[in-house]
């Protein structure tokens, strides 16, 4: 009974062991989107949401506020005269040192946000996307493979640009949408 319980143990490590290798080895893809003319990184999208321009002006400095954590340092234009709010966001990204196994700091990437609003439609633009450094350092140049300085961990960056955006665009759709409000009937 007990011999037959260390094999059990033996093989669920041997398998746990071989499957975080077979997932180490796997690279992430990612989705970004090239601007044909500039070949910068660009997210960009029209979405038709009811509402004036000053409504949805409100909806968004509301998302920022839910998005950002300190949404003042991100903002360089709030005009709502104008429909447009622009600011630079930041993240951070990670690797996976593999030594140790431990995630480690591997800097942060800058970008440039911008929306405009109009009546029941606002665009929003993604671009810009530079690691933070004594100069700027375009993502873009992470995506050359044949560069002598390629890094395995700029597709690991680059996966992680594109999720944390993905997730941003989809936020952002969601807290434009009208507020519903329940009546409390009883």
């Amino acid at each position: 009974m007990r011999h037959s319980l260390i094999v059990k143990v033996f093989f669920l490590f041997v398998t746990m062991g071989s499957l975080q290798l077979f997932a180490q080895g796997q690279t992430k893809s990612y989705n970004l989107p090239i601007e044909p003319e500039s070949k910068k990184i660009m997210y960009r999208e029209v979405v038709d949401q009811q509402g004036k321009p000053a409504y949805l002006y409100d909806k968004a400095i509301e998302w920022f506020g839910y998005y950002y954590l300190n949404a003042q340092s991100v903002y360089t234009v709030q005009s709502k005269e104008n429909g447009k709010i622009e600011g630079v966001g930041r993240m951070k990204i990670y690797y996976t040192d593999e030594a140790s196994g431990v995630q480690r700091d591997g800097g942060v990437v800058m970008y440039q946000i911008k929306m405009e609003l109009k009546d029941d439609k606002f665009r929003y633009t993604l671009t810009d996307f530079n690691l933070k450094g004594a100069s700027r350092y375009p993502l873009e140049k992470w995506m050359n493979k044949t560069d002598p300085a390629y890094n395995a961990n700029w597709d690991s960056y680059l996966y992680q640009v594109d999720t944390t955006m993905q997730r941003l665009i989809s936020t952002m759709k969601e807290k434009m949408k009208p507020t519903v409000v329940k009546k409390d009937e009883w």
